[in-house]
């Protein structure tokens, strides 16, 4: 982080302070009282769980050079000569300071959002990013109110690229990221149905997506998906200029061409470019395409990243496969929603094996008053697809074992379980050598907990 004075920070959160001595520099951002640095300013967010008002002296102590509290916040602690300054919203005013960080920065902000993809494809971004110059990105999935503004402090002027996730799951959210963020480059991956308890629809979805283009610059580019409908409906709205990227004949990164090879594909681009794309499922070609629409629109020519993609590794609990004794395990449990499960469906029937597929899936969340159809229309694929066994786990997932069931799948063939606590050792004992499993569900579903359930046993 480039060096701030407390003044600084107090102008830009609109905040009050006292004591001490407002010329004092800071030199990082913390949210996270056992994490300080010295030269940190701490930031006492609440939680549900937590309280960091309770944790302002263990900062002090640590090396932080003052904290940004509640202004209900009474001095009791003991601090008299500790700066602090006061504001009503300290979640608001941690995007505050980043915004007003983000606009002394020299460096490329690139701002990713969509249903499916987004850390995949910042991950992926990034790492193409990094072969023309400095580069930061967000860490693991810090894409709300608290990971973007930290992740932006994170961004120093000698560095050439900084590349942020934006997620969502209520109108406004992406709106005030992309405020707070002020891409060059924004981009939407794709639209589909999540979170539609917040979003209510796939139209809310779509214009929830769309904010990110509310605070691109006047000489920003917008990134999207041309074989997704709705994001071709975003682009039409958008007056600027705009790489699209997909299958689509109009796509200016355009993929003519895919061949299996080993778990990957071999990709042609715009019909002449040849590129080995080693990462296993056809929906992450997209998150590809996505990575090299924003090399291109920063000027970047994809022909000089034909072998980019050898070193790049997906984040974990995405296709991450294993295996256990006799059985190949594929970790895709990060998080669920139909069109993820669809892709994960996808790559567990291309794969190419002997043994029995064996698909494991637990409730798919926040789908508002169309989850019941959503999860049995996934129960439909599944029973006309090549799988041998359907597990679910979960009130929701045990629609896809009915539909799966009516759908014409036998019913020896089909299990549900209401937790995942309540897999036994005798249920994996069923598994048999060199089955493939493929675990997916959402995030609070912790379905990755089955995995070391069955890394005990195997």
């Amino acid at each position: 982080m480039e060096v701030l004075s407390l003044d600084d920070v107090a102008n830009a959160v609109r905040g009050s302070m006292a004591p001490g001595d407002k010329s004092i520099q800071v030199r990082g951002v913390s949210t996270d009282s056992r994490n300080i640095r010295k030269g940190d300013l701490f930031f006492a967010l609440r939680g549900e769980r937590y309280d960091g008002h309770q944790f302002i002296r263990q900062a002090m102590n640590a090396g932080a050079r003052g904290a940004v509290v509640s202004h209900e916040m009474q001095r009791e602690f003991g601090c008299m000569d500790f700066p602090l300054i006061r504001v009503r919203d300290v979640v608001k005013a941690l995007g505050d300071l980043a915004k007003y960080y983000r606009r002394k920065l020299e460096t490329k902000i690139i701002g990713i959002t969509g249903s499916n993809g987004k850390t995949t494809t910042k991950e992926m971004t990034h790492h193409l990013l990094s072969y023309f110059g400095p580069a930061v990105k967000s860490q693991k999935s810090f894409n709300n109110f608290i990971g973007v503004p930290l992740t932006i402090f994170e961004i120093e002027n000698r560095h050439r690229y900084g590349v942020l996730e934006m997620g969502t799951n209520a109108p406004g959210e992406i709106r005030r990221l992309s405020d707070i963020g002020a891409p060059d480059v924004a981009v939407i991956v794709n639209v589909s149905k999540t979170h539609l308890e917040g979003l209510g629809s796939i139209e809310g979805v779509a214009l929830a997506k769309g904010e990110i283009l509310e605070n691109l610059g006047k000489d920003g580019v917008f990134v999207y998906n041309a074989d997704n409908p709705w994001c071709v409906k975003i682009s039409g709205g958008f007056g600027g200029d705009a790489v699209s990227f997909g299958f689509n004949p109009h796509a200016r990164v355009r993929c003519t061409g895919v061949k299996k090879r080993d778990r990957g594909y071999v990709l042609i681009i715009d019909g002449n470019c040849e590129i080995y794309f080693p990462i296993p499922g056809y929906h992450n070609i997209y998150n590809c395409l996505a990575s090299f629409a924003v090399c291109r629109a920063l000027g970047h020519r994809i022909s000089d990243l034909k072998d980019a993609f050898s070193s790049f590794a997906l984040p974990h609990m995405r296709i991450e496969q294993q295996r256990m004794g006799n059985i190949t395990l594929i970790n895709d449990a990060y998080n669920a929603n139909p069109a993820s499960v669809r892709a994960a469906l996808e790559y567990l029937n291309e794969t190419d094996t002997a043994r029995r597929k064996v698909f494991i899936c637990g409730d798919m969340l926040e789908l508002g008053e169309e989850s019941l159809q959503l999860h049995r229309e996934i129960g439909e694929i599944v029973a006309h697809l090549d799988i041998d066994l359907l597990w679910t786990v979960g009130e929701r997932a045990s629609e896809i074992a009915k539909a799966a069931k009516l759908s014409g799948m036998h019913e020896e063939r089909i299990s549900s379980f209401k937790d995942v606590a309540d897999i036994t050792v005798s249920d994996i004992q069923e598994l048999r050598e060199n089955d493939v499993v493929l675990i997916k569900g959402s995030r609070s579903m912790h379905m990755e907990n089955l995995i070391e359930k069955c890394r005990e046993l195997l």
